[in-house]
């Protein structure tokens, strides 16, 4: 397991154009490293996971204030694609404060646990804003009707209402959330490595597909998991009653 950690506490873990950057490398790095099955992202502080992209200095306009806040909303794209494409579980601790861009980054992790003290929004509306890039994952963890309700208001939403909506998997105390995600990503880290990276990459390839044509995929999937040192492994190791050795193959 590797914790990656946004560390930017006294602006709420805003994402300059360079940390969104280094998330990207990181993530990349992580994707090639065979001692790491399961990364768990959470913020520095207890204020906030983050708050979305800095855009301060953002306000002029003229054709290089595009230009330049092309490149950073790009920046923020590559860092959702780079989550969406990962070959391993993710898993987001929200501990405090998940607004605008980082919202969009806690929708579109695997799975996502909060505090009590989380707070989930889209308030890009009263600034006369739209969230254009978080409507993807929010779309598809949450549904239409709920994007549409927090773009359209621009409230924000406590840890057991965003539980509720589908946003969150679990809600923990402040003191304890950190402890049981961990807890969960070391369980997860025990698992069948192929299993996951194979898995996970299924679940991200039939979304949107039409559904005769995802369960010929998955049936195909099936063939070349069960096909795998990794899963052999499996099943003699429940055979034989005895711990499994996983080699990433």
């Amino acid at each position: 397991m590797a914790t990656i950690t946004l560390n930017r506490p006294n602006k709420h873990n805003a994402l300059t154009g360079e940390m969104m950057e280094d998330f990207v490398s990181i993530l990349s790095e992580m994707n090639n490293r065979s001692d790491v099955r399961v990364l768990l992202l959470t913020g520095a502080g207890e204020k906030s996971f983050c708050s979305g992209a800095d855009l301060g200095g953002m306000s002029e306009n003229n054709e290089q204030h595009i230009l330049n806040y092309k490149a950073h909303v790009t920046k923020y794209k590559n860092c959702l694609l780079a989550i969406h494409q990962l070959k391993k579980p993710i898993i987001a601790a929200v501990n405090g404060y998940a607004l605008a861009g980082g919202l969009g980054i806690a929708a579109v992790c695997d799975i996502t646990f909060a505090n009590e003290s989380a707070l989930f929004g889209a308030p890009e509306i009263n600034v006369g804003l739209w969230g254009m890039m978080i409507s993807a994952p929010l779309i598809h963890t949450i549904g239409s009707k709920k994007t549409y309700e927090l773009f359209y208001t621009g409230k924000k939403v406590n840890a057991l209402e965003a539980k509720e909506m589908g946003l969150v998997n679990a809600v923990y105390p402040d003191s304890e959330l950190m402890g049981e995600v961990t807890q969960f990503a070391r369980q997860l880290a025990k698992r069948n490595p192929t299993a996951l990276t194979l898995g996970r990459e299924a679940m991200q390839m039939i979304q949107g597909m039409d559904y005769e044509k995802s369960l010929n995929y998955l049936r195909d999937q099936v063939v070349i998991l069960g096909e795998t040192e990794d899963s052999k492994e499996g099943m003699n190791a429940f055979l034989e009653k005895r711990e499994p050795i996983w080699n990433g193959r």
